[in-house]
């Protein structure tokens, strides 16, 4: 029962997923016209987001233990912050477990939906700029975050694709899968405007509040449509079942 209303909630969030996928697109689309693309911070993170593909694509088996570890931190993470206790972290390069005393939902999902060494870089990123700012250029920092998103996404992306995870079948695969592709969008939403000069978080919020009632102004329209064809369609062949069954 639990799966079934799960199902139905991600179902009927689906256009969630268009509306921030949209958004960031629009923002994207938006900082590229009305700001110079090609900063060093920009070209920064693109090219650490190359360096990383690559080295995904080259060795990457041999980052699989840096994989197992943030995504048992993560899970370790999400329970301390529910008050949960951790009794056992056992973490290798064939896989990894947390035992905790109790879970939820967001505990279960958050390594695939949190961007663990982002998060990390972004933390010591903050720490150094209170205590030596002038220590490393920002376009460093940027390589830096550029290999973390793309390390969160591929090993997520082959973690969810290539092993069964019990993760995702607790919580059903498609409400999973929903909810980690939501929470990604929603995050990567979040820091590009966040590093976007053209837009702040309550006109960023606005955009999205706006997109959602668009988005599910078209799915009642578009109901409501079918209702009526499919009404006119039973009322053209009822009349044919009536003088077949006599």
């Amino acid at each position: 029962m639990k799966r079934l209303m799960l199902m139905i909630v991600a179902f009927v969030g689906l256009p969630l997923v268009w509306v921030l996928w949209h958004c960031l697109l629009k923002t994207f689309a938006v900082d590229w016209v009305n700001t110079p693309f090609w900063t060093l911070p920009r070209v920064g993170f693109l090219v650490g987001c190359v360096v990383m593909a690559a080295l995904y694509v080259w060795r990457g088996k041999q980052f699989v233990v840096l994989y197992v570890f943030a995504h048992e931190m993560t899970h370790a993470l999400a329970g301390l912050l529910f008050f949960a206790k951790i009794h056992q972290i056992s973490i290798r390069a064939s896989g990894g477990f947390v035992r905790l005393s109790k879970g939820n939902l967001v505990i279960t999902l958050a390594p695939y939906c949190v961007p663990f060494y982002l998060l990390l870089a972004v933390l010591l990123y903050g720490i150094l700029q209170i205590c030596l700012p002038d220590l490393l250029p920002f376009w460093v920092w940027s390589f830096l975050f550029g290999m973390a998103v793309i390390f969160h996404l591929c090993f997520t992306a082959d973690a969810l694709l290539s092993v069964s995870q019990p993760d995702t079948h607790e919580y059903g695969r498609f409400f999973s899968w929903w909810f980690i592709l939501v929470a990604n969008l929603f995050f990567a939403l979040w820091a590009v405007t966040v590093t976007s000069p053209n837009y702040t978080l309550r006109s960023q919020t606005h955009q999205v509040v706006l997109a959602t009632r668009t988005a599910y102004g078209h799915v009642y329209t578009l109901a409501n449509r079918l209702g009526v064809q499919g009404k006119t369609l039973f009322k053209k062949t009822q009349p044919q079942q009536r003088e077949r069954s006599l």
